[in-house]
């Protein structure tokens, strides 16, 4: 597991030591720096694979991503199981031994949503992986239901669920989205595509929530049937009504107690709930971390970070933090 993350003047972040937990929430007001903690794992996972080129696709160079503050050069650090790892960037000298950062499973805010078709990897490493926006997940769901049959663990399956299959469980799932909805699929090896449907209709017929929560449900379930994954989810409540978010924070939780690496990044007051009522009902409340994000009068990042106790309740509300609801309603009372 990622114990740590240090960020150096990279992008909004002057200096930053960042604790990680088996769930770990990112939230604050936009362009706060959530998604740069994304960016910066991702660039730890090409050097960790040890890619010649530590930049990602659209990001631009380093000078891009440097602080405009720091005189440093960009250093990004990792703590790994007590083991400390640092990269200078862009740093393409430094190699690593396989095996030693999580399998990551990134579900982007840009995910897929209704479509005709879904593509699908020909890549032997990839065919049970689903990638950032959602492209893979039919191929990833009949590989663990039919192609390698992997029962989930009992404490993931679904209390309706008939069976310990991804499948039923992926389908179970999307019933405390939208109540009694048939999901079916089909992969077209033969030109590399795929599509699914939502009783009987195809995807474009039926509401964005069932497409775009579709890769989040697979993925956090397909993540726990084996060890060191970390799965990192941006804004997974979209499309969804509060039920459905409510819902699927138990999800997450449900998968980050069973041992999966889970970071969100989310503007819901009702995902964070579901996280506190998941803590108070389930003894978690060692297991989650919050980290609240704003920027100072010189654009850099700070951070507050927030802890749950056994109750739910936190030790801490900082302005701004999920208190929109009571700011507005005090205004009608």
């Amino acid at each position: 597991m990622i114990n740590s993350l240090t960020l150096q003047a990279f992008k909004s972040f002057f200096y930053r030591e960042l604790d990680l937990e088996n769930l770990t929430i990112l939230t604050g007001l936009n362009s706060s720096g959530k998604s740069s903690i994304i960016q910066s794992l991702l660039i730890l996972e090409k050097a960790f694979k040890n890619e010649k080129s530590l930049l990602l696709n659209g990001h631009g160079t380093e000078s891009d991503l440097k602080n405009k503050n720091s005189k440093d050069d960009i250093e990004l650090k990792i703590e790994i199981d007590s083991e400390e790892y640092s990269i200078q960037f862009p740093d393409s000298t430094k190699t690593f031994e396989p095996g030693l950062f999580p399998k990551l499973w990134y579900i982007s805010a840009n995910r897929f949503g209704p479509q005709l078709s879904i593509p699908i990897s020909n890549d032997e490493e990839l065919k049970n992986m689903i990638g950032r926006n959602g492209e893979n997940v039919l191929q990833c769901i009949r590989y663990y239901d039919s192609v390698n049959p992997t029962p989930l663990n009992e404490s993931i399956k679904h209390p309706d669920a008939t069976s310990f299959t991804i499948l039923e469980n992926v389908r179970t799932w999307l019933k405390v989205i939208s109540p009694n909805v048939s999901f079916n699929y089909e992969v077209l090896d033969i030109s590399d595509t795929s599509y699914a449907t939502y009783d009987g209709h195809r995807a474009t017929n039926v509401g964005f929530g069932l497409s775009y929560i579709l890769p989040v449900i697979t993925t956090l379930l397909v993540s726990t049937l084996e060890k060191n994954n970390l799965v990192i989810i941006e804004n997974p409540e979209a499309h969804l009504h509060p039920k459905g978010q409510t819902e699927l924070a138990k999800l997450i939780c449900m998968c980050a107690k069973l041992g999966t690496q889970v970071i969100v990044e989310t503007h819901s007051d009702h995902i964070f709930t579901g996280v506190r009522l998941f803590t108070k009902e389930n003894d978690f409340s060692d297991n989650t971390l919050i980290h609240w994000l704003e920027l100072n009068e010189n654009r850099n990042t700070e951070v507050t970070t927030i802890f749950i106790d056994k109750d739910g309740r936190v030790n801490d509300w900082p302005k701004g933090f999920f208190d929109q609801f009571e700011l507005n309603h005090s205004k009608l009372i």
